[in-house]
């Protein structure tokens, strides 16, 4: 009996995080395609470094949107690869498109945080739109994006991109990420509620109203964090203002990695963020959703060992909807991307005990992340 007792949160949280995923399914947080009012000038702000398998796909994308009254602004983090002659080739051809070569960080800051921080000084739009060099975006995105942020008055619109992935690696890596938001988090509550806990953002698509970014001074002000865009988000919810966080649909898609060990790496900077910084809350949180079908196997009755098995299998499904992804294939993929997210948070533990990680040729220390 008192097993029992112990098990039953186990199924409790399961058919939490389904409500969760159910309310995404049935709000769809898409972004609307609308024209905005005006015609304001928007800084397409790309902080690039080493990007020359994917600034011009992203640079082409902008040339085709329907909104035309933007500067587009690449900083040049350093590269070593071709990455800045391909801007020039584009700036050359489009007086828009402007090639700024970055200079060395300064030392507190980290490189993608100055060199927004550098981009954002450089802008002379009313809205800056901060794109990460390997998303592409559709004709429409950038009319719809400033449309959206201002029928809401928001201080801050950012976005997850529909994910492309290529490999299997990338499959039982990416999609984990994918189900740890939308399970945990109600995405309209990050516009509707005031709550910091309801805070959350991604880098990679990050549109500001200028004039409160230049008050704020959003990435000087997390100029030291690894996981910026959920700082940045907090501090929003922190100073009383308006954001919204929603889903890319066939707007703004992104293929984030191209290899298992680079998908690991890479979200081992910022798994330990979901969880509000909390080591212990993520290491559980890790351990119980992988395993913890096993005591409720075997110390809860049958009728709850059903919901508690539905309600695992149908959120994955749900977000599988939700993500533009195919629900039966995500379903059969669950073990291997539990193993997956387990790595990733061991990964996440060694760095806060002091381990570096090396990403794009820089350390990231543990007070970073």
């Amino acid at each position: 009996m008192i097993a029992f007792y112990l098990t039953l949160p186990l199924v409790l949280v399961a058919v939490i995080r389904l409500l969760v995923v159910l309310f995404n399914f049935l709000s769809k947080p898409y972004l609307p395609v609308r024209l905005p009012k005006g015609s304001p000038m928007v800084s397409v702000l790309v902080p690039a470094r080493n990007e020359e398998a994917n600034i011009a796909n992203l640079l082409n994308g902008l040339q085709l949107q329907e909104y035309s009254n933007m500067e587009i602004l690449v900083y040049n983090d350093e590269s070593t690869d071709s990455t800045a002659a391909i801007v020039e080739e584009f700036a050359n051809a489009d007086s828009r498109i402007r090639l700024i070569n970055g200079d060395s960080k300064p030392e507190g800051w980290m490189g993608k945080n100055y060199a927004c921080h550098r981009l954002s000084e450089q802008a002379r739009g009313d809205y800056f739109l901060f794109l990460d060099a390997d998303v592409a975006v559709k004709p429409s995105f950038v009319g719809s994006s400033l449309a959206f942020l201002e029928s809401k008055r928001l201080t801050l619109l950012s976005m997850f991109p529909h994910q492309q992935m290529g490999t299997w690696g990338e499959r039982v890596t990416v999609p984990v990420m994918q189900w740890v938001l939308l399970s945990l988090l109600p995405l309209r509550f990050v516009m509707w509620s005031k709550r910091r806990s309801l805070a959350a953002a991604n880098g990679q698509v990050m549109l500001f109203d200028a004039h409160l970014y230049k008050q704020h001074q959003w990435h000087q002000q997390f100029k030291d964090s690894a996981a910026e865009d959920i700082a940045i988000s907090r501090g929003i919810k922190r100073a009383r203002l308006r954001m919204a966080t929603l889903l890319g649909s066939d707007d703004v898609s992104c293929r984030m990695y191209h290899s298992y060990t680079d998908a690991v790496t890479g979200f081992a900077k910022n798994v330990c963020q979901y969880f509000g910084g909390n080591r212990m809350v993520m290491a559980v949180f890790a351990l119980l959703s992988t395993f913890g079908f096993i005591p409720v196997l075997y110390f809860v009755p049958f009728p709850l060992v059903f919901v508690y098995l539905f309600a695992k299998i149908f959120s994955r499904m749900l977000v599988a909807y939700l993500t533009f992804q195919k629900p039966l294939v995500s379903v059969l993929l669950q073990p291997v991307q539990q193993l997956a997210f387990l790595q990733m948070v061991w990964q996440s533990l060694k760095l806060h005990s002091g381990k570096e990680l090396i990403w794009k040729g820089r350390a990231y220390s543990r007070e970073s992340l």
